[in-house]
């Protein structure tokens, strides 16, 4: 890298941490910050691109049409494990390399996950809105202790979210078309069909990744199939929730409640009826991102990039085939 290429970035981990800036001067490159929204027209895409080899993205999506139109790309780098908002397809017919940053904060969603199900079960949120309005109520709360948590996608977040549950005396069940049985076996995890995961569940936690299998994997009849004093957590991705049918399955009590850090439509819209909800508790997508994980994500993306540009091998490239051209 003779002369300094610029790499665009859009994402805020990567835009405040310092460290992961010097990775990419320190190879000859020059950051490029620009503020995206998951909303970017393809001509604001491939406008903010311009000639750059690489891009640190955020939730902006990229297309057949942005890659056509930007040939000097080489290189898209997620900070996390999603890459939803890319066409990898696209991106490698275009030779253009898909990174991710796994492992960086595994630890951290199956945190934020377990904090959903303890404040559900024990109705944190609504305990403070008494105290804060001078009501002091006591919701009534249900103990841990034997209760049934349902992992949906037993991977590296679910295994994590399977340890804390055994932490808290839970009995655990897992849903995977994948299964690690000597892992099932060593923390006491019960596979079982989805049937049966939504029926005995007290709590189901899902961390699966979005594809157009799992797209609406819980709608209607999975919601009307849970414990009516059940409740659902997801920190994966909105869309594998039927929003729509989990709306009407809150108000009409198929369920007791949910913890969502992630919607089908974000940011959450002003006029979803979930932001009035008192049996819900909502978050803006934030379950993977901790001052640690954050510097993480945003380290190994910048060093995805590096390795990329410079014919290395990234931390993790989901086409890697692109990269054996």
């Amino acid at each position: 890298m003779s002369a300094p290429r610029r790499v665009l970035i859009t994402s805020s981990l990567a835009q405040h941490d310092p460290t992961a800036l010097e990775i990419l001067k320190a190879a000859g490159l020059t950051p490029d910050i620009r503020h995206s929204s998951p909303t970017w027209s393809v001509d604001e895409v491939v406008a903010a691109l311009g000639d750059a080899p690489a891009v640190i993205a955020s939730t902006e999506r990229y297309t057949e049409e942005v890659f056509a139109r930007a040939p000097e790309l080489r290189v898209i780098s997620r900070t996390g494990v999603g890459y939803d908002s890319v066409d990898v397809a696209a991106a490698t017919q275009h030779g253009v390399a898909v990174t991710t940053t796994p492992g960086a904060n595994d630890r951290t969603v199956a945190d934020f996950a377990m904090a959903l199900i303890l404040a559900l079960a024990r109705r944190l949120f609504e305990a403070d809105q008494s105290v804060r309005a001078g009501l002091w109520v006591r919701p009534e709360a249900v103990d841990m202790r034997d209760k049934v948590v349902g992992i949906v996608g037993l991977g590296a977040i679910g295994k994590h979210v399977a340890r804390r549950a055994h932490g808290f005396e839970c009995r655990v069940l897992a849903y995977d078309v994948v299964q690690d049985l000597p892992y099932a076996e060593r923390y006491g995890i019960r596979y079982v069909p989805l049937a049966t995961l939504l029926a005995e569940s007290d709590f189901i936690t899902l961390h699966a990744p979005l594809t157009a299998e799992t797209r609406h994997l819980i709608g209607e009849r999975e919601l009307r199939a849970m414990k009516p004093t059940a409740y659902l957590v997801n920190t994966a991705r909105g869309p594998l929730i039927d929003e729509q049918a989990l709306i009407r399955a809150l108000q009409e009590g198929w369920i007791a409640g949910a913890g969502l850090d992630v919607f089908e439509v974000e940011p959450l819209p002003d006029d979803s009826p979930l932001r009035g909800m008192d049996n819900v508790i909502l978050a803006p997508h934030c379950a993977g991102i901790s001052r640690e994980s954050g510097q993480a994500m945003a380290r190994l993306a910048a060093e995805n990039v590096v390795a990329v540009l410079t014919g290395g091998q990234p931390v993790h490239c989901v086409n890697p085939k692109v990269l054996r051209r």
